[in-house]
């Protein structure tokens, strides 16, 4: 299973993110099968922010194409926030007061939590910082 973040679908959708090419390439190889997936899945919050973040980087018509593409798909499982994994989000927030986390970030990180999700589509290292697998892979800089 793999969680999907803002910051992956807003570089799938805007051609001048310093992250697009990667993101086109990691779905490509989705798509080939180079990098098996069984699950994807992403929150109303990360569709919420990501309509939203679209819409003011982009454009209004292709938050609304983005947005109709996203709840119609079978592909993505859509879960909602409720009160259990607002709750723990809430938690979380609290919990992480030495690092700059947005409550959204805090949500996700409940959901993949309460999922067993390990996996993250992403380019937001937070997700890193708290213990989760940021894909794709980025390449490490080497020291000289």
């Amino acid at each position: 299973m793999i969680f999907v973040d803002t910051s992956a679908f807003l570089a799938l959708v805007n051609e001048k993110d310093n992250n697009h090419a990667a993101a086109i390439q990691f779905l490509e190889e989705i798509k080939n099968g180079k990098i098996r997936i069984k699950k994807i899945i992403t929150s109303d919050y990360i569709i919420d922010e990501t309509l939203t973040r679209i819409r003011y980087s982009v454009g209004y018509k292709e938050a609304v194409e983005w947005g109709t593409d996203i709840l119609a798909s079978k592909v993505i499982e859509k879960i909602e926030i409720g009160s259990e994994i607002f709750e723990y989000s809430w938690e979380l927030f609290q919990t992480y007061n030495d690092k700059k986390l947005s409550f959204t970030d805090c949500t996700s990180f409940a959901s993949m939590k309460k999922k067993g999700i390990e996996k993250v589509f992403s380019f937001d290292s937070d997700f890193e910082r708290i213990g989760f697998v940021l894909l794709p892979l980025r390449k490490k800089l080497q020291k000289e």
